[in-house]
């Protein structure tokens, strides 16, 4: 081998190992950079899951009025119908090797599949800094216990510490966050059974549902509803994660690793966040303060660590995406400037939403709107790879057909919409305010997009 061509060979190694920064922005990558199996990338959406966000979720189940055995079945629904439009969508990774929100050009035309990389973007910086509050409170409640002054001096210290670590993993790229969430999935698994064990005399097994009737019906639909919120509005990072991987693995193996590590993750954690708020429903969802009054200080301290680290290990996550986003839409930087530049929104945003007050609603409907865009624009995807079995070809400018099918698809679920920034009519008076806004978007979504898209 020539000198010229062991410097190819070595560029090409080195363009994404542990602790150094990736080369490789939105461009395809080559087959000889393709590594790693779907059992990997597994691995990382477990981690993805394996945090505070996915106990929130789950404990808000007990506070639509489910009782615990049919909360956790509502979990197990909404977990299994999401992850396995996940996992399908991973798929686009190693057939495409590209991001979600580029493989989508196939779909919508380069210029039609700007929309996804633009809410991608809000949706991305929005979670980072959700999550960089919920960290940054976990820690603020960590230096009480130690005995430190509480105030916006420890508030702001202990966010901006958030952030730059968050913001610093992401920037070295993709393999330095997989090997990250691979590791701290199996911390986070093991500490939450430890936790799981040392509360379960306190869980009452037999809560009943405080509510009858159709709003029993609406509540249980509910809770279905919630979780597969959480898992879609990671649908458009999807093949992110997975691009990397060989295009010789079966759509089988992509999607049933990666939509089962997915599944999993959910209902383990978003189940324990049930039985967790079972121990006192009348906290209203509030898991920090419960586990805090009923546990002692030698788990609640193990606790509060395992929520600023496990958020941390999530925005890893969203500020790679963003960065992958804004490169989408044109943005001229490399792709570590790029992530950088979003992660400081991202920590502008948490500095404003870290002193506003009723973080929990505000949570709740960050969850209910911002992803209503996502299911009716995986869903076409989805048939356009599947259905349309559409390959990597020459792209068009604009589909007019798909973001037509896509923007159906959304206009037809705002009226399913309930929160409190908006109560659509039919979730309202038809469904006992019931938000099933994600299930109308993605089947209306699917079947425009059958019809028109038959016809390109």
């Amino acid at each position: 081998m020539s000198t010229v061509e062991r410097q190819v060979v070595e560029r090409q190694r080195s363009a994404d190992d542990f602790l150094k920064v990736e080369t490789h922005g939105i461009d395809p990558i080559p087959p000889s950079q393709r590594k790693g199996s779907a059992r990997d990338v597994a691995w990382l959406w477990v981690a993805a899951f394996a945090n505070f966000v996915s106990l929130i979720t789950g404990g808000l189940l007990i506070t639509f009025g489910l009782g615990v055995a049919e909360a956790i079945l509502a979990v197990a629904v909404g977990s299994v119908l999401a992850a396995s439009l996940h996992g399908l969508l991973s798929v686009a990774g190693p057939r495409y090797g590209t991001t979600q929100v580029v493989a989508a050009r196939q779909t919508f035309g380069v210029r039609g599949a700007y929309g996804g990389a633009f809410f991608t973007i809000f949706l991305a910086v929005g979670w980072f800094a959700v999550d960089c509050v919920i960290a940054a409170q976990a820690i603020v409640q960590l230096g009480r216990l130690a005995g430190l002054p509480s105030g916006n001096l420890l508030s702001g210290v202990a966010l901006l510490v958030v952030v730059v670590v968050s913001v610093l993993v992401a920037v070295y790229g993709h393999q330095t966050i997989a090997v990250f969430e691979k590791y701290g999935a199996i911390v986070f698994v093991i500490f939450c059974a430890i936790l799981g064990l040392s509360l379960l005399p306190k869980v009452n097994w037999s809560l009943a549902p405080s509510v009858t009737g159709a709003d029993h019906v609406a509540s249980l639909v509910l809770g279905t509803s919630v979780i597969f919120a959480l898992v879609a509005s990671w649908y458009s990072f999807a093949s992110d994660y997975s691009r990397y991987l060989p295009e010789r693995l079966s759509t089988s193996s992509v999607a049933g690793w990666i939509g089962a590590g997915t599944a999993l993750s959910m209902f383990l954690f978003g189940s324990l966040g049930v039985l967790l708020a079972s121990i006192d429903p009348k906290a209203g969802g509030n898991l920090l303060a419960l586990i805090s009054a009923k546990a002692p200080l030698s788990v609640v301290v193990p606790f509060l660590l395992f929520i600023a680290v496990g958020e941390i290990w999530a925005n890893y996550l969203d500020v790679y995406t963003a960065g992958l986003s804004g490169l989408a839409l044109n943005l001229r930087s490399p792709r570590w400037a790029a992530a950088l530049a979003c992660g400081a929104v991202g920590g502008v945003l948490a500095y404003i939403a870290m002193f506003v007050s009723n973080f929990a609603a505000q949570y709740t409907n960050f969850l209910l709107i911002t992803y209503l865009w996502v299911p009716p624009w995986a869903a076409v995807v989805l048939v356009d790879m599947f259905v349309f079995r559409r390959r990597a070809g020459l792209l068009s400018l604009f589909n007019g057909r798909a973001v037509l099918a896509w923007l159906l698809g959304l206009a037809v679920a705002v009226p399913f919409v309930d929160s409190t920034l908006w109560q659509g009519p039919l979730a309202v008076h038809l469904l006992h305010n019931t938000d099933v806004s994600g299930y109308v978007g993605a089947l209306v979504g699917a079947a425009a997009y059958l019809v028109l898209g038959r016809q390109r």
